[in-house]
């Protein structure tokens, strides 16, 4: 799987910011991928408005049946922190 990597700087201070964007054609719901932050901040993923998984570590999983929707994952930290995203395989909790 190709790993896909972007940076995020955050524009305003302790406020959810979307750093990427997930959808999966309804023909590939089963597919999973890893989104990865460094350094480590608070994710979630909203999908029609609702928070459907939240995580503290700095990872989280994306994509499954709610990505036939749009699922934007988002992120919180300080004005002017930068973070690194990475997109790739999925992540398993070890």
């Amino acid at each position: 799987m190709e790993m896909h990597i972007t940076t995020h700087t955050f524009k305003r201070d302790g406020e959810w910011e979307t750093v990427d964007t997930i959808w999966n054609s309804p023909f590939f719901y089963w597919k999973r991928s890893g989104l990865r932050v460094t350094p480590a901040v608070p994710l979630r993923i909203k999908v029609l408005g609702s928070v459907i998984a939240e995580s503290d570590e700095g990872w989280i999983n994306v994509g499954g049946t709610s990505a036939m929707f749009i699922q934007s994952i988002q992120a919180i930290g300080a004005k002017g922190q930068r973070i690194r995203v990475e997109v790739g395989e999925e992540i398993s909790e070890e």
